[in-house]
């Protein structure tokens, strides 16, 4: 079946300016991940990519593997350039799509004789075969082999390592972000899981291919959901004519029920968009997957709320200008005094931190639900659970309902670790926690786990590669981007990370306490020990001329 949609500019800006992403590389700030172009076969060369050539005469072992690796930036015709400096058996068996090494620095094959050539490569980062992108805070060294033979009088390499080896600049250049999209357990949410491919034209088939091999390692075991039923494939290519893919399935996919059809159009057309792709057809083995329109997905990222900083001054709370209260809710975060609070997304319930402990405020009342010693900042999800842990207990995370139960929320936290902070994603999948251990900062992003909708437990941790300063909050911009806020010494920074991607820019402030997200306009926000409410701008972190006691998080 075929669902036409409109793609628009997406503009989405990258951290306002001072949190840039390392040269956006196709990842926004907010909403959802921007378009990019997509670069055909026999398409120009990346910028900032030298022009891959084929083997030249003559040219030593040391030579072609520098040559080799060069013409292997360049995923055109399936590597077809790359591929003229191997034996024919082993241009058949070598998968350049196995997994990329991104190089931190310039490295020299050495022949070690024995018709071999040995390439040492410095590396913090890696993509597998399926796209996923790992970054780890140092750097490691691993050493790739070739063995060479000659071919009509010309060295060849005839036994290889499967994957490439790309400088971090060239990785830039020629691959990019892609989101295949999964969706929250209820199916109300489409949840993002970044990958990483060249932008050629093939991509299409690889963006399918991870999909149906399902979510990364830790968005697994019942984190997300896909609509795709186990086994089945894709029969490539994927046709694209003009804006429209035709994507045939195994003939497995033709005993789904209309509803699965529905979810699962969704799914390919949300990863796929940013292929420039604006309707799908699904066939198998030829044969259309029809489905009504009524089972057409409505599911939909969760976004930002727009609205300004959320804050209490005084006896006031609600939204900056003008204080522009939130009705009976309002009166209750003021009667409590606290000093952290959050609103869920329908700005109806919320949780507030006070001396005596996290409070669950309505419209008309306030209730204690969590009164044990040390709690930080408390946190909501989209089903209205409030969850709080005390600082020295990182295994103690508890979630509490509207109906007053009290549910342990189990992990894989270290024992040794001090809380700083937790945030439950927008769309209630994921948490983040930034975490003071006795070998240094950890910030975290675990899956949740649910039954029935209840918080159950945490899900493995993927790390991310936060710096050594000391933490101080941290907080989701949009649903692959977190911010985290640490204290050097001379200052506070403020740094973005892309929850699959690399970390972003550092910009600096002083005196922060709090660091909370905003809207696509204005990704991020911070309180100061002295009560000023700052926004990031192209210059840096500016006062908005409003002291506050509480900037608070909305859901």
């Amino acid at each position: 079946m075929t669902r036409r949609r409109t793609i628009g500019a997406l503009a989405a800006t990258c951290l306002a300016v001072a949190l840039a992403l390392t040269g956006c590389v196709g990842i926004p700030s907010s909403g959802r991940v921007n378009q990019g172009p997509l670069v055909q076969n026999g398409g120009q060369q990346a910028p900032g990519v030298d022009l891959p050539l084929p083997p030249r005469r003559n040219a030593s072992r040391t030579e072609m593997v520098n040559d080799f690796l060069q013409a292997a930036t360049d995923a055109t015709g399936n590597y077809q350039i790359a591929k003229e400096f191997l034996t024919a058996k082993a241009a058949q068996t070598w998968d350049p799509t196995k997994s990329v090494l991104v190089r931190e620095r310039p490295a020299t094959p050495e022949d070690i004789g024995a018709n071999t050539v040995d390439y040492t490569v410095s590396t913090k980062a890696s993509v597998n075969s399926l796209g996923v992108y790992v970054e780890q805070s140092g750097v490691s060294t691993q050493t790739l082999s070739y063995t060479f033979t000659k071919v009509d009088g010309q060295w060849r390499i005839s036994d290889l390592p499967n994957g490439i080896v790309l400088s971090r600049t060239s990785f830039e250049n020629s691959f990019d972000a892609y989101p295949v999209y999964f969706f929250d357990p209820d199916y109300r949410y489409l949840v993002p899981d970044l990958r990483w491919f060249p932008t050629e034209s093939a991509v299409q088939d690889r963006i399918v291919s991870a999909l149906l091999a399902g979510p990364s390692d830790w968005l697994g075991q019942g984190v997300v959901a896909t609509a795709f039923p186990a086994g089945v494939q894709l029969n490539p290519p994927v046709a694209v004519h003009s804006t429209t893919a035709t994507v045939d399935f195994s003939a497995n996919a033709a005993s789904t029920k209309a509803q699965v059809r529905g979810r699962m159009l969704q799914q390919l057309e949300e990863s796929l968009q940013k292929t420039l792709i604006s309707s799908v057809n699904m066939t198998a083995r030829g044969a259309p997957l029809t489905f009504p329109e009524s089972q057409v997905s409505r599911a939909q990222p969760a976004i930002a709320i727009p609205g300004g900083p959320l804050l209490q001054r005084g006896k006031q709370f609600g939204f900056y200008p003008g204080l522009q209260s939130l009705g009976g809710i309002s009166s209750q975060v003021v009667d409590l005094d606290g000093t952290a609070a959050v609103v869920d997304r329908a700005g109806s319930t919320g949780a507030v931190l006070t001396k005596t402990g996290v409070y669950l405020v309505t419209d008309s009342a306030h209730t204690l639900v969590d009164g044990r010693p040390g709690l930080i900042a408390p946190s909501m999800d989209t089903f209205g659970y409030v969850w709080s842990v005390p600082s020295a207990s990182p295994s103690a995370i508890q979630a509490t309902g509207a109906d007053g139960v009290v549910h342990a929320v189990t992990s894989v936290l270290p024992t040794d670790a001090t809380v700083v902070s937790l945030n439950v994603s927008h769309d209630g999948t994921r948490v983040l926690l930034y975490l003071s251990t006795s070998g240094g900062p950890r910030l975290v992003v675990a899956g949740i786990s649910r039954r029935g909708g209840v918080p159950t437990g945490l899900g493995e941790l993927l790390d991310l590669p936060v710096s050594s300063a000391d933490p101080i909050d941290a907080t989701w911009v949009d649903s692959t981007t977190v911010a985290a806020l640490a204290s050097d010494g001379v200052g506070d920074t403020v740094i973005s990370y892309v929850i699959g991607g690399a970390p972003g820019d550092t910009s600096r402030t002083e005196g922060a306490v709090r660091l909370v997200s905003g809207s696509d306009a204005d990704p991020l926000r911070l309180l100061t020990d002295t009560g000023q409410v700052q926004q990031l701008r192209a210059s840096g972190w500016q006062n908005i001329g409003v002291v506050a006691s509480i900037l608070a998080t909305q859901q």
